[in-house]
């Protein structure tokens, strides 16, 4: 734990829920957050859409719980998470932005490791950290999402992979706002705003240690496809080339490489991401891919 006389950034937690979600689902998720060896000035909780009775019970409940601490904003129709998060950014009051996700779970610590490395490194922008995948309950660990740590391999790994796991991210938020925001680009509005944040000439990291088990499940792999996210990749790829941060081969390389991927059916993204990707019992301690 802080001391209590340290001198701790403000941040809140920026979270999208939608009416798809399961209430029990949120509700470990939010506890997670709420049980935190350093709680968050504000939790940000966008309703992306209407909701199911179940799902605002269990917002009521924490709301309720927690006076003072929940900003609930609420969208008119589901937009998707991009949208959602550009709404919930007007809402933050933190100098720091702590992204989470409505479904997965904090290990205990999560802020404190993340406000440490801040306080160490007050030049940072960008902040992430590691994940572990789980099945029904956080023992039964089916994988991991390993993330390098340090700029020059994290440029490396951003020319073909997303660099960061978006749920463990801590952003700055006036460098979130000097680069737009998060924009609605399928499901590659974190891709996005990395490439902007990196292209900027901010300064980034990723911790070694896991910050999040993330709920997977089937249709995890089925969503992250579909013939209609082509072109949100081609347009990534050609902000990677106008960034400076590919060149034209790797532009057109990888291109090739995210669209077999994102059309091919879903049981063989699961293989691929499984195998391949997201590799069971994966030692993280050594820091590099």
């Amino acid at each position: 734990m802080f001391m209590e006389n340290e001198n701790l950034p403000t941040f809140s937690v920026l979270m999208s829920v939608y009416k798809k979600e399961k209430s029990e689902f949120l509700d470990e998720s939010l506890k997670s957050i709420e049980s935190q060896t350093i709680m968050p000035n504000q939790i940000v909780l966008v309703e992306d859409g209407p909701l199911t009775l179940e799902l605002y019970k269990v917002i009521k409940r924490h709301k309720l719980m927690y006076d003072g601490l929940y900003d609930i904003v609420r969208g008119k129709q589901n937009q998707g998470l991009g949208s959602a998060l550009r709404l919930g950014t007007n809402k933050v009051k933190g100098e720091w932005i702590a992204r989470m996700d409505s479904d997965d779970i904090a290990v205990p610590n999560r802020f404190e490791l993340q406000l440490r490395e801040i306080i160490a490194n007050p030049n940072l922008s960008l902040l992430g950290g590691q994940v572990d995948e789980f099945e029904t309950s956080i023992e039964n660990v089916v994988g991991h999402r390993d993330v390098p740590l340090y700029e020059k391999k994290i440029r490396q790994f951003l020319k073909w992979r997303n660099p960061f796991n978006h749920p463990t991210v801590m952003i700055k938020k006036n460098i979130l706002q000097s680069v737009g925001g998060y924009d609605s680009q399928g499901k590659l509005e974190d891709y996005f705003l990395w490439v902007k944040i990196i292209s900027n000439g901010n300064v980034f990291k990723n911790l070694p240690k896991i910050l999040v088990h993330m709920r997977v499940d089937d249709g995890m792999y089925k969503r992250r496809g579909g013939i209609k996210n082509v072109k949100y990749i081609l347009k990534l790829r050609k902000l990677l080339y106008k960034s400076g941060l590919v060149n034209k081969c790797e532009e057109y390389i990888g291109s090739i490489i995210m669209i077999v991927n994102t059309i091919s059916p879903g049981w063989a993204r699961k293989l691929l991401y499984k195998n391949t990707l997201h590799r069971q019992g994966y030692v993280r301690d050594h820091g590099h891919l």
